[in-house]
């Protein structure tokens, strides 16, 4: 079922072009969402199992992140605050945080050296690693199978220069790389056979492929390569130059860790019986002060 534009607008979903608005004024995020008592926050919805409509409801690990985040920021920032979620995508999921359109963004975001000429993040509260999704076969592939072989990829994703920066370390031929506006339009393409793979984080391109009735594994239509050519951690975007907002979105985080939510989140979205069982390993969010 889809929700009428005027609905959408309502609601604060509807991916549209912003309103021009002025840079943020550093430091004042918290004043500005205590002045008006809403918390904007720029969500990813077509990227399972971060956040995606599942039967006209918004969905995801950072869904369910985020509200529980903005349960807590009301105690640091001493006031009642409403949750305003607006729809990013990977191409204005930085712009909108630079521009003050969004006081926060969640949308499977790579926190990378590049990014943060941009905008600040939170610490981590998701890991993964890039590999490449691809038609099944025996014996199973390995990245070096793909050396020069052409490679669907997500607009905007940080694995394009992870991808070639990884086959040029290994002496290996870049994969030729052809970019798709979304993740289903690519493994739409893979199972199509006009691609070799496609890549991104592996936790999107499992979900997404399973989600649309191709299984992955061995007696599914698709597989991963085992190795990742690159890890992911994922973190909140936040304005620059702005430490008391992100010292707070960071002491949320910890509390959801230490409270265990965190862990319960975690295990719905990435436990063995989820969609994409993504164990927790030796992944700590442990608070970097105490008190």
């Amino acid at each position: 079922m889809f929700l009428a534009a005027s609905t959408l607008l309502a609601l604060g979903l509807l991916a549209g072009a912003p309103h021009a608005t002025a840079a943020p004024e550093a430091g004042k995020t918290i004043e500005k969402i205590k002045a008006d008592g809403r918390l904007i926050v720029g969500i990813g919805q077509e990227a399972a199992p971060f956040g995606y409509r599942e039967n006209g409801q918004l969905v995801g690990y950072d869904v369910d992140i985020v509200r529980a985040v903005a349960k807590r920021l009301e105690t640091y920032i001493g006031s009642p605050i409403s949750l305003q979620f607006m729809a990013v995508t990977d191409e204005t999921r930085i712009s909108w945080v630079q521009s003050g359109q969004v006081h926060m963004s969640l949308s499977h975001t790579n926190i990378t050296r590049k990014r943060l000429a941009n905008i600040d993040f939170s610490v981590p509260y998701g890991w993964d690693g890039k590999s490449i999704l691809y038609r099944n076969t025996k014996p199973p592939r390995d990245l070096a199978d793909f050396a020069g072989k052409t490679i669907g990829i997500k607009r905007s994703s940080s694995a394009e220069g992870e991808i070639k920066a990884y086959f040029e370390s290994k002496g290996l031929a870049p994969p030729v790389l052809k970019q798709y506006d979304n993740h289903g339009a690519g493994i739409r393409a893979l199972l199509d056979q006009q691609i070799d793979g496609f890549t991104d984080d592996s936790s999107l391109i499992i979900a997404t492929a399973t989600l649309s009735g191709s299984k992955v594994g061995p007696d599914g239509p698709l597989s991963v390569a085992a190795t990742s050519y690159s890890t992911a951690m994922f973190g909140i975007g936040v304005p620059q130059d702005d430490s008391r907002w992100r010292n707070i979105v960071n002491y949320a985080l910890h509390d959801l860790w230490l409270s265990g939510e965190f862990q319960r989140i975690y295990a719905k979205w990435f436990g063995p019986a989820s969609v994409c069982p993504l164990p927790l390993g030796d992944h700590r969010m442990e608070p970097f002060v105490n008190g």
